[in-house]
């Protein structure tokens, strides 16, 4: 015997019925994705060289000490560094200085005493055009300091670095961030330029741009329509 949810549900035009799966479709997407697509958040614009996956190897900076890094890309829209040091236990973070420098590009900013264990932002600022230089780090204080950075091959980055003019394993650990806080929707471009970029460019934007929005439109579209015809035929064959 069949329930009366189903004899009523059939005895209802199945347009009205799609027209209602849309409407609660529609209001689920308004509801769950319209806020995350457009707050705003902190942009990574690049990762120069990644943080350990697994085993983190510190560099040691001491007093007066430099560690720089060549071949440290830094994008246009770059307006915050950020990176992850120790200092010395019981005691604060030594002032510490960041250099970025590439051709008529230089950016020095420092990082206030004080600071305890865990990520440092500092801002920089933001090149003209994305640039490929070196980044320096300068111990300006009286005690010593750790900086996270890694020797693991999976992310390892073209970076070489050099501790006091000397060249050594690994690298820090840096990224660059956007201060802007643009949301995701208006990062769309950019987020399908680097998908691109992904497939050296054998996939162009504007194609990504088709594909994101037959996908968009299609699956629900294609939903729907499915759950059209199947309530069309079960109609016919109840008749």
């Amino acid at each position: 015997m069949r329930s009366d949810g189903t004899r009523r549900l059939r005895e209802r035009p199945p347009l009205a019925v799609i027209g209602v799966g849309s409407a609660v479709i529609l209001a689920g997407v308004l509801i769950a994705f319209v806020p995350y697509l457009t707050a705003g958040r902190l942009a990574v614009t690049g990762i120069p060289a990644p943080p350990a996956l697994e085993k983190v190897n510190s560099v040691a900076l001491a007093p007066g000490g430099q560690a720089c890094m060549s071949s440290v890309a830094v994008p246009q829209r770059s307006r915050l560094a950020r990176l992850r040091l120790s200092p010395l236990p019981g005691q604060g973070g030594p002032p510490l200085e960041l250099v970025l420098r590439a051709p008529r590009y230089e950016s020095r900013t420092q990082l206030r005493a004080g600071y305890g264990k865990g990520r440092a932002t500092m801002p920089i600022l933001a090149p003209p055009r994305a640039m490929v230089g070196t980044a320096c780090f300068v111990n300006r204080g009286t005690r010593g300091v750790l900086l996270d950075g890694t020797t693991e091959p999976r992310t390892a980055s073209r970076s070489a670095l050099r501790l006091d003019g000397r060249p050594v394993a690994g690298d820090i650990a840096l990224e660059f961030l956007d201060d802007r806080r643009p949301s995701l929707l208006d990062r769309t471009a950019e987020v399908f330029d680097r998908a691109s970029n992904l497939t050296d460019r054998l996939v162009p934007p504007w194609l990504i741009w088709i594909l994101a929005a037959l996908v968009a439109l299609g699956v629900p579209c294609g939903t729907l329509a499915a759950f059209y015809l199947a309530l069309r035929e079960d109609n016919a064959t109840a008749s």
